[in-house]
């Protein structure tokens, strides 16, 4: 199988690192156009020229890594070649370029998104929990994303970060969307958006908090997933203790005049989970997905319900900041 790589930054580097070692990819084309920093080697062929890159009929698979404002030209020229396309976080510039793609082709079933903690093992076993309704029912979803920077020309800290979340709840809760939304930013530097308190509402009664930060001296990547028989802890700064459970909880007893809430307080687990990088879990996965004979547009409805509710967001953030409603 051969791979065409669309960008070689930061992420683009560690995308490459992946295909190399993958003992199913056969060759590796690359597109970028600063290749100063390459070395040659053994099955890889490197392209500055776009035109030249897609005339290559052997690529399967393209994997984009560019800035978010040339995702949908890029996903455009792999869908006209009915190829097999991966995007990076986040999917697309805004929720009306994924129903742009929507109308134009119909063969949307050939994208596959790079949600990276979909693929973490961590994220993958707070789903089993959930599914299992080891949790009971579920009360709130509390994530802190917060470290120093990086900021970028073509996205703020919401699409930077405050989009892992959204695909995470996305996964979590079966596709549930919210009926509220609340969001307060800050903006300066540029008046770039660099710091976001974001609350989401559903109609089960379930609450989300997010935070998200480019302007801390710390760095957090902290997850809490709450239910009404225990609470996970997922921290991504762990190295073996990932995930934690406690076994807490609050029973209300309305009737009683006094002692109306009942603590409860247990032991606290950490399971012992087999690690393994997300980005290698999420190649296997996207070489699954390109063999399959018959594909389903459920990646891309994913995808399309994740930028409705970040456009949703933005809309409120630029509400708030103007001093109108909320979103509901």
């Amino acid at each position: 199988m051969n791979f065409g790589i669309i960008g070689i930054g930061y992420w683009g580097k560690n995308v490459l690192r992946n295909l190399i070692i993958h003992p199913k990819i056969k060759n590796i084309f690359v597109l970028d156009k600063d290749l100063n920093n390459t070395k040659k080697t053994k099955n890889i062929y490197y392209f500055k020229n776009k035109k030249k890159f897609f005339s290559i009929k052997d690529i399967d698979v393209y994997i984009i890594c560019t800035p978010t404002k040339s995702h949908f030209g890029y996903i455009d020229e792999c869908l006209k070649l009915n190829k097999v396309v991966c995007i990076t976080k986040p999917f697309t510039s805004n929720y009306k370029e994924v129903l742009r793609l929507q109308k134009k082709f119909k063969n949307t079933d050939k994208i596959f998104l790079d949600h990276t903690y979909l693929f973490h093992s961590s994220i993958k076993y707070m789903k089993s929990l959930v599914s299992k309704k080891k949790l009971g029912k579920l009360i709130y979803f509390d994530s802190e994303r917060i470290s120093f920077g990086k900021f970028y020309n073509d996205v703020d800290v919401i699409d930077d970060l405050a989009v892992h979340d959204l695909y995470i709840l996305d996964y979590l809760l079966n596709g549930e969307t919210p009926n509220k939304i609340n969001v307060n930013s800050h903006n300066i530097f540029g008046n770039k958006n660099f710091i976001s308190n974001i609350s989401l509402k559903y109609p089960s009664g379930f609450f989300a908090n997010i935070k998200v930060s480019w302007y801390s001296p710390i760095k957090s990547r902290r997850i809490l997933l709450a239910g009404n028989k225990k609470i996970v802890e997922f921290d991504d700064n762990e190295n073996d203790k990932k995930i934690k459970i406690y076994n807490k909880g609050i029973d209300y007893k309305p009737n009683k005049k006094i002692n109306q809430w009942l603590y409860r307080t247990g032991e606290i687990q950490i399971p012992n989970i087999f690690h393994k990088e997300s980005l290698s879990v999420m190649i296997n996965n996207l070489i699954k997905h390109s063999n399959s004979k018959r594909k389903s547009n459920k990646i891309f409805e994913h995808g399309k319900r994740v930028m409705k509710l970040l456009n949703q967001i933005k809309n409120e953030q630029e509400r708030a900041r103007r001093g109108e409603g909320n979103c509901s």
